[in-house]
């Protein structure tokens, strides 16, 4: 079973094929979205309660140890781990903006993007910081 983590405290964030994730919206309001944990996949469940517009930037946040899971102080970008079955281990970033499908898998060996808003960090200067951030 792949495990995805927090950068910060290492906890697991994905149960029976969801990422478990804290949030908080533009107006303030805080809660738990349940995220597909298959990349590429977009489904998304939230409580009615919290609300969300398409194209508002999301504040996503780890439910262990409620570290800020920004890349590299960037609020448009999430960074969380990920090992899969064989132990391999990359770094997982998607898109904070509600409604913008796009992720990145990046690890020693390749870099796979998922998506139809991927080509809007195609810029490889954050893709170097992606590298130098994890080998601290």
């Amino acid at each position: 079973m792949s495990t995805y983590s927090c950068p910060h405290c290492n906890v697991a964030l994905n149960v029976n094929g969801y990422l478990i994730l804290s949030v908080k919206n533009s107006a303030g309001m805080c809660g738990v979205v349940l995220m597909s944990d298959k990349l590429g996949d977009y489904s998304v469940h939230y409580h009615p309660s919290l609300h969300f517009e398409k194209g508002e930037n999301i504040d996503f946040r780890c439910p262990g140890c409620r570290g800020e899971l920004s890349y590299a102080g960037d609020q448009e970008l999430v960074r969380i781990f990920l090992k899969d079955d064989n132990g391999d281990e990359s770094t997982v970033i998607f898109s904070a903006i509600f409604g913008e499908n796009s992720t990145y898998q990046i690890s020693e060996q390749r870099q796979k993007t998922y998506g139809e808003m991927i080509a809007k960090f195609k810029d490889p200067d954050w893709y170097l910081k992606v590298r130098e951030e994890d080998e601290v």
